[in-house]
């Protein structure tokens, strides 16, 4: 996954200093933290092969029916930020002046109908009035705009948010396979969490046709290979922070006992892990501190994932 060029980065950080308030300096700060983007092989391998799904439904005949994918794994582990980066790497394939999604990222809004499908289908093409019309209006809409626009697969994110209204669920599934895989318009990814497994379980109509299940787990520090990713991603997330000039020492996050700390407090999911960092580093700059020290990792976890309750203990300690 791509992040700032190195030179915007440094230009970017020597503003901050030049800023008059604390906090205008840490919220520019935070501003230029929320832009990295790190390799995450987990996420990389996720990026790829919701990609392949893209791919194998080019060779099929013009009128032959779709498949997909699932991916279905806890909060945090980075489900959302894996289909920002394939809109991305698609993208790239995009010339100028084409007018192309080739990946269209989704999110189900919360109202838990089938009606919802299309209108969230639109809302992602920027129609201008995507709930306008009865349903089976939309659905057309959409099956010609898909078309227009050249989609090749359809990210369904936050797909458990068809759970919230149980006798809905079933309907909700069965209306993406009848308009999008059944007619063979573009296949589909279906994201969520753990709850979206529940939809499908009592929506076998299109959990048969998915073909492909996406592996997107939390980091295990008791597995070697997890560990050393974990580390790894901290290091380089160690050395962003200095190369954008958010601190001017490195913190040593990869050290055996920071980094289990930190494994602790996120339970090995990379959003928890960011969002920690991020509080840590806006108690450093308030302290003018060069470096994330053990007290300003406390007062990170501290203020989100003790908060969150997330956990109950923080495992560096009372902030």
């Amino acid at each position: 996954m791509s992040a700032a060029s190195s030179a915007d980065a440094v230009a970017t950080g020597k503003e901050i200093s030049m800023l008059s308030t604390p906090a205008q300096r840490v919220g520019r700060a935070k501003t230029l933290f929320d832009a990295i983007r790190l390799p995450y092989p987990l996420q990389a391998d996720a990026v790829s092969q919701m990609d392949e799904v893209r791919w194998a439904a080019k060779g099929r005949a013009p009128s032959a029916s779709c498949s997909g994918a699932l991916l279905i794994a806890p909060t945090g582990v980075g489900k959302s930020e894996a289909c920002k980066a394939l809109v991305r790497r698609a993208n790239d394939e995009v010339a100028e002046g084409e007018d192309r999604i080739p990946v269209l990222h989704v999110s189900l809004a919360v109202d838990g109908s089938t009606g919802a499908v299309p209108t969230a289908i639109l809302q992602a093409l920027r129609d201008p009035r995507p709930d306008l019309g009865k349903e089976f209006v939309r659905w057309r809409k959409v099956i010609d705009r898909l078309r227009a626009r050249g989609v090749e697969l359809i990210l369904f994110d936050e797909f458990n948010r068809a759970s919230r209204r149980p006798t809905m669920s079933a309907p909700i599934a069965l209306s993406i396979r009848e308009h999008l895989l059944d007619p063979g318009v573009c296949p589909v990814v279906i994201v969520g969490s753990e709850s979206a497994g529940k939809v499908l379980e009592n929506a076998p109509a299109l959990l048969e046709v998915l073909d492909e299940q996406i592996d997107l787990d939390p980091l295990d520090w008791e597995d070697k290979s997890d560990q050393v990713m974990f580390k790894d991603f901290l290091g380089d997330l160690d050395a962003r922070l200095v190369a954008e000039k958010l601190l001017r020492n490195l913190s040593s996050l990869r050290g055996d006992d920071t980094a289990y700390r930190l494994w602790e407090a996120s339970a090995g999911r990379v959003r928890r892990l960011m969002k920690i960092v991020r509080f840590a580093l806006g108690t450093a700059l308030h302290a003018g501190a060069p470096s994330l020290r053990h007290e300003h990792l406390a007062a990170g976890v501290q203020a989100y994932a003790i908060r969150a309750k997330y956990i109950d203990i923080n495992p560096f300690g009372d902030a």
